[in-house]
C-alpha cells in the first residue's frame, strides 16, 4: 500500500526527522536563545518535543527563547500538528483501498459523499486547522490584551492557539496556565481548542456536513469518537474533582472547581497545559492522569497515546464476549475482525514500549536504592516515560534534571509514541496478502 506515491511507513519518518534536525538546528543558533546558546542535545530534545507535539521541555519557553526562538517553535509546533492530521487522516482514508465495495462506499459518504485525493486532503486539512486556530486566537486576544501590549497580545494568543489545537502543550506563560485557574472563559477557550485538536479532521469534518444537512447520520468511527470523548471527560472531571475536592479544590466553589477538574481531564489526555502544579495533586490523581494520558485523543487527530478508539473496541470485544457473542457490535453496526487485530496490537506494542523504555530510564537516571528511600521516583519517572510517549508534556519536574542519557531516551521514546504507532499504523491497515499458508486451527488455554 502506498500513500501520495510514497509508501506511508517512510514518509512519515522522513517527514517528522527532516522537520525535527532543521528545527534542532535553527533552535541552537544564538539567535534562538536570549542568554548562551541552547546545546544541540537540549534543541534536538525541543524540536522533537514540537515536532511530535509533546510539549515536554528541558528550557523555559518563556525565559530561554528568544522572540525568533519563540517564533522557531511555534512553525515546529504547526508543522507537527498538520503532519500528523494529514499523515493520520489519510491512513484512514486508504484503509478503504482493502474494502469490499459498499464499505468504500459508505467511507465515501462518511467524507461527504465524494472521493479524497492527497491535494485535496492536505488543503482541506490546511484550512479546517487555520480556521480554528485563528478564532481560537481571537478569543485569546480579548482575554489576553488587557495584560499584554497589543503586538505581543497578538503573538502570545496565536501561540497558545496553535499549541492548544495541535494538543502541543507549550506555554508562554510561567507556570503554565495556573495563573488563569479562576479564568473559567478562558479554560473553556483553551478547552475547545484542545478537544477540536484531538477529535480529528475526518470527525470535525463530518460532524459540520452532518449540522449542515449534507449528510444524514454519522459514521461508526465517527460516533465511536465522539462516544469515548465524551465518557472520557466525564469520568475524568469526576475523578479529579472527588480525588482533589479536600485538597486542591474545594476553595473558590464548586462550580470553578467542576472548571478545574473538567479543564485537567481535557488537557491530561494529551494536551499538557495545567491549571495546577502536577506536583501538588494527589497519588489517585497521578494514576487518573496516567491513564488518560496513555489512553489520549482519537485517530486522525493531533493527539497522542493508543487512542480512544482502541480502547473502545477493546472493551467492546470483552464486554461481547461475556455476553457470549462472537461478533463485536455497536450502534447497529459490527466491527471487523481487522479493527480488533489492529486495537489488540497497539496495545500490547505500547505496554511493551513503556515497560522497556521505563525500566531503561530507570536505569540510567536512578541509582538503586530500597523503596523506602526513593522518595516516589517511580511514580515520579513512569510519568514522565507515560507522558512522553503520549505526547502529553505534563511532567512531575523530572523532565528539568535529567541527564544526558535520559533526555536521549525520552528524545526516542516522543519519537516512537507519536511516529511509531503512526507508522504501525500504516502498516497495519496494508490488505491481507495473497497466497498466505493456513494451517488447522488448534485451541490454546487463555486465563
Amino acid at each position: 500500500m502506498e500513500l501520495f506515491g510514497v509508501k506511508p511507513g517512510r514518509r512519515v519518518a522522513i517527514y517528522f526527522l527532516g522537520a525535527i534536525l532543521l528545527g534542532a538546528v535553527l533552535l541552537s543558533l544564538p539567535v534562538a536563545s536570549t542568554g548562551e546558546p541552547m546545546e544541540f542535545l537540549d534543541a534536538l530534545f525541543t524540536a522533537t518535543s514540537a515536532i511530535c507535539v509533546t510539549g515536554l521541555s528541558v528550557v523555559d519557553v518563556a525565559r530561554d527563547l528568544s522572540d525568533f526562538g519563540q517564533v522557531v517553535l511555534l512553525l515546529l509546533i504547526q508543522l507537527g500538528g498538520l503532519g500528523i492530521m494529514t499523515f493520520a487522516s489519510g491512513l484512514l482514508l486508504s484503509i478503504g483501498s482493502s474494502l469490499s465495495f459498499q464499505h468504500k462506499f459508505a467511507l465515501s459518504e462518511t467524507l461527504g459523499g465524494s472521493s479524497v485525493r492527497s491535494g485535496s486532503l492536505i488543503k482541506a486539512v490546511l484550512w479546517t486547522t487555520v480556521i480554528i486556530e485563528l478564532l481560537g486566537a481571537a478569543a485569546l486576544f480579548f482575554r489576553f490584551r488587557s495584560d499584554l501590549p497589543i503586538g505581543r497580545a497578538l503573538f502570545v494568543s496565536l501561540f497558545h492557539s496553535v499549541s492548544a489545537f495541535c494538543n502541543a502543550g507549550f506555554s508562554l506563560f510561567d507556570g503554565s496556565l495556573e495563573g488563569f485557574r479562576g479564568d473559567t472563559p478562558t479554560l473553556l477557550i483553551f478547552a475547545f481548542l484542545i478537544i477540536s485538536g484531538g477529535l480529528g479532521f475526518i470527525v470535525i469534518r463530518e460532524v459540520l456536513t452532518s449540522a449542515s444537512g449534507r449528510k444524514r447520520g454519522l459514521s461508526l468511527h465517527t460516533r465511536l469518537c465522539l462516544s469515548a470523548t465524551a465518557i472520557l471527560l466525564v469520568a475524568g472531571t469526576l475523578g479529579f474533582y472527588l480525588a482533589e475536592q479536600e485538597y486542591i479544590l474545594g476553595s473558590r466553589g464548586m462550580g470553578l472547581d467542576l472548571v478545574n477538574s473538567f479543564f485537567q481531564a481535557v488537557t491530561c489526555r494529551t494536551a499538557g497545559f495545567s491549571t495546577v502544579a502536577m506536583t501538588d495533586l494527589t497519588e489517585l490523581s497521578l494514576l487518573i492522569a496516567m491513564i488518560l494520558m496513555f489512553i489520549g485523543a482519537c485517530p486522525g487527530s493531533t493527539g497522542g497515546g493508543i487512542k480512544a478508539t482502541t480502547v473502545a473496541i477493546i472493551l467492546l470485544l470483552v464486554y461481547r464476549r461475556f455476553r457470549g457473542r462472537q461478533s463485536v457490535t455497536v450502534f447497529k453496526r459490527t466491527i471487523s475482525n481487522d479493527s480488533l487485530i489492529r486495537a489488540v496490537a497497539v496495545i500490547l506494542l505500547a505496554i511493551l514500549v513503556i515497560v522497556v523504555m521505563f525500566s531503561m530510564f530507570t536505569f540510567f537516571e536512578e541509582k538503586p536504592v530500597a523503596h523506602n528511600a526513593s522518595h516516589g521516583w517511580f511514580v515520579e519517572n513512569l510519568f514522565e516515560v507515560i507522558s512522553a510517549f503520549a505526547t502529553v508534556g505534563l511532567s512531575l519536574g523530572a523532565t528539568a534534571h535529567l541527564h544526558a542519557a535520559g533526555k536521549m531516551l525520552l528524545i526516542i521514546l516522543m519519537f516512537i509514541g507519536r511516529v511509531g504507532l503512526l507508522t504501525l499504523a500504516f502498516a497495519l491497515a496494508s490488505p491481507t496478502r495473497r497466497g498466505e499458508i493456513v494451517y488447522r486451527e488448534e485451541e490454546v488455554m487463555v486465563g
